[in-house]
């Protein structure tokens, strides 16, 4: 059983949803805010450098969990690049969050073991969507780890079928989890009632100790709705005795 106290020192933000590009401005909300986790975002190709060049100066001290999301999209012949910059982000002991079609050669990534998190797909991609898509993953990449994305999940079957089945199979592998939920564009927007009741039915099969990193875009003057949002995903993560 989870209770909001331990649900909301457990829930943190992805600098790249709460300030688009500015991971030093997204870092001073999170440090004045008090909020315990933080993913680093270098979503964009272009991002990388700059914020692995900028690690030792960020305020990162006070926070219990960090864990650091590699690029979304580059060209194949940028893999190795990519993968060897990482290795400052290695080095630290912090989890890395990759998406699975972006990975053409699994050698080049299994020196990462188990810090390596594979996350799940929304509808868009080809690969590591459902259980059995992720199962051939992890095949090749034996110690890596799941982020499992809540929302990606259930924008592919709304009956949570989908999400539950991987959850079932993988429960030994969830080392994170991204809340959200998606529009019809497959952006990350800020819950609906219907979304955080949906996570509420699932919250007993996660692990009461997983971080989790809220994805919904709150980026510009939005302090108020960033707040809200944590509540929301605080809510979500919280069973009642009847399990709901």
């Amino acid at each position: 059983m989870l209770d909001s106290e331990k649900a909301h020192n457990r829930v943190g933000f992805s600098t790249g949803a709460l300030e688009r590009g500015d991971y030093r401005k997204a870092m001073q909300w999170l440090v004045a805010s008090h909020v315990p986790h933080v993913e680093l975002s270098a979503l964009r190709y272009a991002e990388l450098d700059p914020l692995l060049h900028d690690l030792d100066s960020l305020p990162l001290a006070g926070f219990t969990y960090v864990s650091f999301h590699a690029p979304s999209a580059f060209r194949p012949e940028d893999e190795e690049h990519v993968v060897e910059l990482l290795e400052k982000v290695r080095s630290r002991g912090w989890n890395i969050i990759v998406h699975p079609d972006v990975i053409t050669r699994p050698e080049l990534w299994r020196r990462f073991g188990r810090q390596l998190l594979i996350e799940n797909m929304d509808r868009r991609k080809s690969v590591g969507r459902t259980a059995s898509e992720l199962e051939k993953i992890f095949k090749e990449l034996p110690e890596a780890r799941l982020c499992l994305d809540l929302a990606h999940a259930r924008q592919l079957d709304t009956t949570l079928t989908v999400l539950s089945r991987i959850i079932r199979q993988f429960s030994d592998r969830i080392a994170q989890v991204h809340i959200s939920e998606l529009d019809s564009k497959c952006q990350h927007f800020p819950m609906t009632l219907p979304a955080v009741n949906d996570y509420q039915h699932i919250a007993k099969g996660l692990g009461s100790s997983l971080p989790v990193i809220i994805e919904s875009m709150l980026d510009g003057d939005c302090a108020s709705l960033r707040l809200d949002e944590l509540e929301s995903a605080n809510e979500a993560l919280t069973t009642n005795s009847n399990g709901h």
